[in-house]
Order: structure tokens, then C-alpha cells, then sequence
């Protein structure tokens, strides 16, 4: 995407999408609720070529997959920091689906996500929050490798819950009550999470589908960069392994300007407020009440029995 703005460009283009009238609303594809957007570019998106030497990472939003995005374009790039930082990894790994209106690109010339996507040289890293079934269809026939991250779902409410009133998404402005039904619904903006995560649940096992908790990677970060590592055919020192846990560490990646959403965003010019907010687990415990905790528990077991997805508590 460097190709068409600069990291200046684009923090322009994302101020004025802001200040200006584009409210965020929603639409419906197949049953999905989606960014209304996002919904006008779906059928194109069907037929959006896909190649097999792609690297995907796919979540529900808020799992950690700006985290994991990192971890994956080091080890693309045999972790060599150096390049990693030349700019800003949202301008280097394309978010498939999320493209501005039209009336802001316009201001310079930039076409939609996906089609930038298209002109970039192999092999890619894209990344994308589409549930599995509204991908597009060649990534299971190329056989592209899937990076797909999953987190407890109390704590994805939570981190949820900030980001929408950060960025004044959908379901900014509900106390957090009222915010846990809306997100538990299917009239939920992304889908449902629990459909989200037992599609990909089911083909975990498949060789180019990796799986992954955000718990684990939070328990054992290393380990988790060289599995990463070696999903992707790479064969890293241990040198380089650590380098890039280093780097991927949350506190550095908060505090690296070509990582954090924050700088490219402009959400760090609202005092208080980011979009990489504490990266830890178990931040649930300090917003549920019991009775949310049990009626969270209840709908988990409802939605997750008998496929031996479980969280810890």
C-alpha cells in the first residue's frame, strides 16, 4: 500500500474519514452482519486470486491479530528487523476487506484494499476478520497457509468493548451490560464469534491450517514464534527466534510507531485511549459481574458442546 501513500498520507486520509460524515453502519451478506462497506465489495472479493505461497491470518476481531500479524511478516522476512520497520506494517500486510469509502480515496488515488493486494509480489501476508465461509474460495484450493488465532471469549468481549468506542464502531456508547448481549447475538457485527471460531476449530487439523490461543502465545511467546516459524517453512536460528520475540513482546510492539495502530490511525491524539490497550489475559475478571459470569459460562457450554473447544476460566 506504500506503493500509493505515504505513512503521512494515510494518517490524512484516516483524519478525514473521521471528521467528515461516514457513519459506521451495518449491512447483511449471507447472513452475516458486516460493515455495510464491506458488504458492496463481498462479491467482488469471491473471486479474488489467491496464491499458494499466501500467508493469512485470520480472527475474530480483537483475538490478538495484530500480535500475531507481526510474528508471521518477521519470520516472512527471516527476521530481519531492519525491513520489518521500514514502514508501517498496516501499509505492508493488506486488510483484505477493509478498504475507505470511496470519497476518501479519491483524494489520492488509492484503490481498494484487495486490489492492492493483488499487485504486491509473492509471497504475501494478508489478514482479514472474514468468517471462513465468506473468504474467498481459491484459499482452500490453493491451499494458502492459515494463521488462525482464537481467545477466551470473555476477554474478547472486553477488548471489544473498548475498541468500538475508540474508533465510535457500532456498539460504542452500550454499557458494558447491554454490550455483552448485542456482542453475544448473531445480529452482531462480524458474526457471531462462537460460529467464527468452530469453523476453523473444525479444520484445524487440516497442514495448512494453524491454529492458535492468544492464551498460549501470552504463556509461552518463544515457542510460539518458532511454531509459527516452522508452519511457514522457515528454519530460523535461534538468534534470530529470539530477536523476533523480542520484538514481538507486547510493550515493544506498543511503543514501535510501525506497528501500533495507534500512530497510523490518529487514535494516539486521544489521551487515555488505544488500540492496543493491556494485551493480557483474564481482564474479564475485573468487568463481569457473577451474573454475567454465569450466564457467559452457560452460553460458552451451549455453543461449544461436544466439540472439545474449551477455555479456562
Amino acid at each position: 500500500m506504500d506503493k500509493y501513500v505515504t505513512i503521512e498520507e494515510f494518517r490524512e486520509l484516516r483524519k478525514k474519514l473521521f471528521t467528515d460524515e461516514h457513519p459506521h453502519t451495518l449491512g447483511e451478506y449471507e447472513g452475516v452482519q458486516l460493515d455495510s462497506g464491506i458488504c458492496e465489495m463481498m462479491d467482488e472479493l469471491k473471486s479474488f486470486k489467491v496464491r499458494a505461497d499466501d500467508c493469512w491470518i485470520v480472527s475474530y476481531p480483537k483475538a490478538g491479530t495484530t500480535w500475531v500479524q507481526e510474528i508471521v511478516f518477521c519470520a516472512m522476512h527471516d527476521g530481519n528487523l531492519q525491513e520489518v520497520n521500514k514502514t508501517h506494517t498496516k501499509l505492508q500486510v493488506p486488510f483484505l476487506e477493509h478498504s475507505m469509502p470511496e470519497e476518501v480515496r479519491r483524494l489520492k488515488n488509492l484503490p481498494p484494499t484487495h486490489r492492492i493486494a493483488d499487485e504486491m509480489p509473492s509471497p504475501r501476508v494478508i489478514k482479514s476478520h472474514l468468517p471462513g465461509q465468506l473468504l474467498p474460495p481459491q484459499i482452500w484450493t490453493k491451499k494458502a497457509k492459515i494463521v488462525y488465532v482464537i481467545r477466551n471469549p470473555k476477554d474478547l468481549m472486553v477488548s471489544y468493548f473498548y475498541f468500538e468506542n475508540l474508533l465510535n464502531l457500532k456498539g460504542a456508547g452500550l454499557p458494558f451490560e447491554e454490550y455483552l448481549e448485542y456482542r453475544n447475538s448473531n445480529k452482531a457485527s462480524e458474526g457471531s464469534w462462537w460460529d467464527h471460531y468452530l469453523y476453523f476449530w473444525k479444520r484445524r487439523h487440516q497442514p495448512n491450517v494453524l491454529l492458535l490461543r492468544f492464551e498460549d502465545l501470552k504463556r509461552d511467546l518463544r515457542g510460539n514464534v518458532e511454531t509459527i516459524s516452522r508452519f511457514l517453512g522457515k528454519a530460523l536460528s535461534a538468534k534470530t527466534l529470539d530477536d523476533i520475540t523480542e520484538h514481538c513482546s507486547f510493550d515493544n510492539m506498543k511503543s514501535n510507531p510501525m506497528i501500533n495502530p495507534d500512530y497510523l490511525l490518529s487514535t494516539d491524539e486521544r489521551p487515555g485511549r488505544s488500540f492496543m490497550r493491556k494485551g493480557k489475559s483474564g481482564s474479564w475478571k475485573t468487568h463481569f459481574t457473577v451474573a454475567q459470569n454465569e450466564a457467559m459460562d452457560a452460553l460458552i457450554k451451549e455453543k461449544l458442546h461436544g466439540t472439545g473447544l474449551t477455555f479456562d476460566h
